[in-house]
């Protein structure tokens, strides 16, 4: 398989490879947690932990991802879209017993999605890293090389043409996140998706090579107008 191949893409069944849908970390995460999940007492405790006792969506969703998925490193946003694919059933005479440490009734977390909708992970196609490219400070020295990132990316003449550090990083934002916004570049994964954006800041930044060559060799992939799933990357 040469550099520029797509092994994620070559692996995928027939149906997927024609349908083309956007793969992410959280289907994984979705995939390990359990359909229900029975709450006790000692859960609850966990869930909640020592200093507030409410039992919100966010702390079940966040327990049930470290318990069953603490190989995986997620973002906040990331959970927070999690936090949708599940619902919490109560018995509506529920008793939480401190006394004796023990729960009267049910309370049951049930899965009520066990992928995430493609519209909302279209939504969040990159966004991670545009937020990055936001935020990253284009120093004097750093100007040629958010000259080379604007070039690549296109559409950005008016980045070129000013010397302003402000106008630059806003510009190339912009860009990026209009490029995700309507997918020109085809990339089917929210983490390699997001990734584009980490090696813009790292190349900027610090002139890191490594990162400059990632991004170039994924804009070369972009060429042969197919689904990107994934690519050989330098560290």
């Amino acid at each position: 398989m040469g550099v520029f191949d797509d092994k994620k893409f070559e692996e995928l069944d027939w149906i997927s490879q024609a349908t083309e849908p956007i793969d992410s970390i959280m289907n994984e995460v979705l995939s390990l947690i359990p359909d229900e999940t029975m709450i006790d007492f000692p859960t609850y405790k966990k869930m909640v932990g020592n200093y507030d006792l409410n039992l919100s969506m966010s702390r079940i969703v966040d327990y049930l991802i470290k318990r069953h998925t603490d190989h995986i490193s997620i973002s906040y946003q990331q959970r927070n879209v999690l936090v949708d694919c599940f619902s919490i059933e109560i018995d509506p005479q529920v008793l939480l017993d401190f006394e004796k440490q023990q729960i009267v009734g049910s309370i049951k977390v049930i899965k009520i999605a066990s992928t995430v909708d493609e519209k909302v992970l279209e939504n969040m196609l990159g966004y991670e890293g545009v937020e990055e490219v936001g935020r990253v400070f284009i120093c004097s020295s750093a100007m040629g090389r958010a000259n080379e990132i604007m070039e690549l990316l296109g559409k950005c003449e008016e980045g070129l043409r000013t010397r302003s550090e402000r106008k630059k990083r806003s510009i190339m934002k912009n860009r990026l996140a209009a490029l995700f916004k309507h997918n020109e570049w085809k990339i089917k994964d929210t983490e390699l998706a997001n990734r584009v954006g980490f090696w813009i800041r790292d190349y900027i930044k610090d002139g890191n090579l490594a990162a400059l060559s990632n991004f170039c060799r994924l804009k070369v992939m972009t060429h042969k107008g197919q689904p990107i799933y994934s690519m050989e990357e330098i560290k």
